[in-house]
């Protein structure tokens, strides 16, 4: 028998935390972060904004995480929530519980907590939870016409 496996749609990267790069605090973000270094406090993407995270081998995040699709090939110390798509690396380890969609483990991962598949009505509370998506318009300064 042959399986179709179907195509991951992950975002554009936009955001990169450098192996070097630590950040200490409460972070959220839109678009698509790629992190390889570390964060110590919540990781939250802004809603409606698509959001991905792609965590590196060396990348570690100490904190509680809510986000739309993630692989995660690093350690993560707290709670994850994912309302889209979680893959899990080989090298991944989480510590902590694990609400998610959809959700895909390679052989290697270690995961030290429960994890629980949250439904349809679960996702809309988890997305109303989200820091609303700022608004980026720009104002252009300079001569009008009142016409």
């Amino acid at each position: 028998m042959f399986f179709k496996k179907k195509k991951k749609k992950l975002g554009v990267i936009n955001t990169l935390i450098d192996k070097d790069n630590v950040i200490r605090g409460n972070y959220s973000y839109s678009g698509g972060l790629r992190l390889d270094g570390k964060i110590y406090g919540d990781l939250t993407v802004e809603e409606d904004s698509g959001g991905t995270l792609i965590m590196g081998e060396q990348s570690t995040i100490r904190g509680s995480i809510i986000v739309e699709t993630a692989i995660i090939a690093g350690e993560i110390f707290g709670d994850v929530e994912c309302y889209g798509y979680l893959e899990l690396q080989p090298g991944a380890a989480i510590e902590g519980n694990i609400e998610y969609n959809l959700i895909e483990i390679h052989a290697g991962a270690r995961v030290n907590g429960k994890l629980k598949q949250i439904t349809k009505s679960e996702i809309n509370k988890v997305q109303k939870k989200l820091p609303l998506k700022k608004n980026k318009k720009a104002e252009i300064m300079g001569d009008k016409d009142d016409n």
